[in-house]
């Protein structure tokens, strides 16, 4: 298996200036949105969960988690982000989020009792595909977000933002978030060695069944700090079929903080 690396410490260096203002103006503008609109709703329609899971079998030939058990979650229509009405095809949000759920179960074993996911419908521009974004918090520093297919249900995306231990007098964009973020990714790129990562990578990836196919090679990328200053290292995976895929985990490498399905397919 050939295995390449980019220098963690050149691309700190590089490029996380960029990826800390990319985060906090979204970050910032997402909560912004959402204190100006709940002023202005007053009533969220919320939808009925109880249905029957195996209906979904289906879909993509989905299986649902081992050891997954429908939580009692609500799913409502996002408040702050415009959404239109799936069209006949496509995934009902009722669907969509109970694949949002088993995904979230997935990824971090996570169960959506008595949590809230707040869904969006999205068109694709010029296409006839379209996509189902998912986003819960578990706390108010602990949050993930799903993107499905919106016809299949297949996962295009999933992520977590922050963490079950971060202090709750955490400020976003503040000065003290923005010294300990600096601090973090410093320390993180002096600690971090490629030795043995690599297998961590593919030992997670594959035990979890994101990726089935022979793994061709593993590319390191970059490290990176989310708003909540949670470190994150993040690598490349090609399988034997030249599919590309991304995925970032913890700074220990023991869990998952994002994963892209395919990006793109190489011609190789």
């Amino acid at each position: 298996m050939s295995r390449k690396s980019s220098d963690p410490r050149n691309v700190v260096k590089n490029g996380f200036k960029s990826i800390k203002i990319i985060t906090f103006i979204g970050v910032s503008f997402l909560l912004l949105t959402q204190v100006a609109v709940a002023g202005e709703l007053k009533t969220v329609d919320k939808v009925p969960t109880a249905y029957n899971v195996s209906k979904l079998s289906y879909l993509v030939d989905r299986q649902i988690p081992a050891g997954y058990v429908k939580a009692n979650y609500k799913a409502i229509y996002a408040p702050y982000t415009p959404s239109t009405t799936p069209s006949p095809k496509d995934l009902s949000l009722q669907e969509a989020a109970e694949i949002a759920a088993q995904e979230i179960f997935k990824f971090s074993d996570e169960k959506l009792d008595n949590k809230t996911l707040e869904m969006s419908y999205r068109p694709q521009s010029g296409q006839s595909s379209s996509y189902w974004m998912a986003q819960v918090d578990i706390t108010p520093f602990y949050s993930f977000s799903v993107e499905v297919d919106g016809g299949t249900g297949e996962l295009i995306r999933s992520k977590c933002t922050g963490g079950p231990t971060i202090d709750n007098e955490f400020v976003i964009d503040s000065p003290s978030a923005d010294k300990l973020i600096s601090e973090r990714l410093d320390a993180g790129t002096k600690q971090f060695t490629l030795d043995g990562s690599y297998a961590k990578v593919e030992n997670l990836i594959t035990k979890k069944g994101y990726i089935t196919e022979p793994i061709k090679s593993i590319t390191y990328q970059w490290i990176s700090a989310d708003a909540f200053a949670v470190i994150s290292h993040t690598f490349d995976v090609t399988t034997a079929s030249n599919k590309l895929y991304r995925v970032a985990l913890s700074q220990d490498l023991t869990q998952l903080r994002d994963y892209y399905s395919v990006l793109r397919t190489e011609n190789k």
